[in-house]
């Protein structure tokens, strides 16, 4: 796979920069850009992955291992816990950047729902896991995940015994964490598998620490893809990695690629991808750097091919512009409830296959929605400060700039994938700008960036870029 190196064919500019961030963490600050425009892209890559590769876990609540009786002691309803740590995810996503767009990926690869689990302490636990193993060894990460108590629960782990195993974990196992539906793996291995995963199921009290019960351990001879033996937890790892590891670096490079590139997956760069996951043993960074280093990941004909999730569109707006929020609203609420309005509920995708995103993100009633609440945020930094709607365009594209058009499209193309919109979307920008301004002052030069008309007029012109359909892409 070709790494992108800029030349005079190949740019190296404020829209590439901005692509980079829009597609790897949740937005692009005008800093963003401005520091890395005498840079490269490997050096903008290597920033990011290794910045969030050397992140350190968010901190632990103070109820990060209380089980149920503490909760139901504390004076408050789980509910109250559950909010309080989506709102934490929330704030994540606004200072951590491309670790905590791993975190949502996996959330929705490893799927738990939080309601389900209905264990706080749980759902943190998973979250920590989430955010410690994102960009680590992807066999560790497996092994891990499935003795999380948020999973052990949700995917009914705990209830596994030897004599009435119970299969949903196994099942997932393959058919959505490692080898994908119905790939190399047979209804055999599901149930032989369930019985090697037996045994996790001691509370030490009700919904605290769960433990390995020998006694509820099936010790008899299992076959796991025509491997026989008295297998247990470890063991199923291992031979799963052992023996389906093309099948494993495909199906997870397809999902990267996807999630990352374009929901049409190229093979020739998923087969390169898989190669070197193969080679490094599964770690994921290798594999990562090499995909947001390439060529392909550049190319114009994977621009404006994803539309944004609603995390995506909430929070990828706030980050780019930002503007100062008004004090007395809760940004980190306001930003959850929306998105779940809007179809997506942090730590409860729709079911264990995940929000399957793209074009499941818009229908007749979330369209409406994404309008409204990206105006919302807008008209939150307006009753905020006014001000800072001039600061921005001036710090944009100039403060001596005077070309209407030339406003516009810049403006338009830092909010915006790279697109060229409609000449008369264009026009009715223009004029969305131009608004009571009388037009003589343009032609003989009364009017400039410095007048005070300018903070509603960038206002007004954001509220009129976020209705075009451009924006809904990243």
């Amino acid at each position: 796979m070709k790494a992108y190196l800029p030349s005079r064919k190949k740019s190296w500019n404020a829209e590439q920069i901005n692509l980079v961030y829009r597609r790897l963490c949740f937005g692009c600050s005008l800093s963003d850009i401005n520091f890395y425009l005498n840079s490269s892209p490997g050096v903008l890559i290597d920033d990011i992955v290794d910045g969030a590769s050397s992140m350190e876990v968010t901190p632990a609540p103070e109820w990060a291992q209380w089980d149920n009786k503490q909760f139901n002691n504390s004076g408050k309803n789980k509910n109250y816990y559950h909010t309080l740590w989506q709102k934490q995810a929330f704030k994540d996503i606004a200072n951590n950047g491309f670790r905590e767009r791993l975190a949502v990926f996996w959330s929705n690869h490893f799927v738990i729902e939080y309601k389900d689990v209905n264990q706080p302490a749980y759902l943190y636990q998973y979250y920590a896991l989430i955010q410690s193993h994102a960009l680590g060894n992807f066999k560790t990460f497996v092994s891990e995940m499935g003795l999380a108590p948020a999973m052990l629960r949700y995917l009914n782990g705990y209830e596994n015994k030897k004599n009435s195993p119970n299969e949903n974990y196994a099942r997932e196992l393959y058919e959505l964490f490692t080898l994908g539906e119905g790939n190399g793996y047979t209804q055999e291995d599901i149930t032989e598998t369930a019985r090697a995963l037996t045994g996790y199921n001691r509370f030490k009290t009700y919904l605290g620490v769960i433990e390995f019960n020998e006694n509820t351990f099936d010790n008899v001879n299992k076959t796991i893809f025509g491997r026989e033996g008295k297998w247990g937890y470890d063991d199923v790892i291992d031979i799963l990695f052992e023996e389906k590891k093309d099948l494993i670096a495909e199906f997870i490079c397809t999902k990267i690629y996807r999630y990352f590139v374009s929901p049409d997956p190229d093979s020739s760069i998923i087969s390169s991808m898989a190669k070197t996951f193969k080679e490094e043993a599964f770690e994921l960074v290798p594999v990562l750097k090499q995909l947001f280093n390439s060529e392909h990941f550049f190319d114009s004909l994977n621009k404006n091919v994803i539309i944004k999730s609603p995390i995506d569109l909430m929070s990828g707006l706030h980050h780019s512009l930002s503007f100062q929020y008004q004090d007395n609203v809760d940004l980190e609420l306001n930003l959850r409830n929306k998105c779940r309005e809007m179809g997506q509920e942090i730590f409860s995708p729709v079911d264990v296959a995940g929000w399957q995103g793209n074009q499941d993100w818009i229908n007749s009633e979330t369209l409406p929605k994404r309008w409204e609440f990206a105006d919302y945020l807008l008209i939150k930094y307006w009753q905020k400060n006014k001000n800072q709607f001039k600061t921005f365009i001036q710090a944009l594209v100039g403060s001596e700039e005077t070309d209407l058009r030339a406003i516009v499209t810049q403006l338009k193309d830092f909010m915006f994938c790279p697109c060229e919109i409609k000449e008369e979307e264009m026009t009715d920008a223009i004029n969305t700008f131009v608004g009571e301004v009388p037009e003589s002052y343009f032609e003989d030069g009364t009017w400039s960036l410095e007048s005070n008309s300018v903070s509603k007029q960038v206002y007004d012109l954001m509220r009129f870029l976020i209705t075009l359909p451009e924006f809904q892409l990243k």
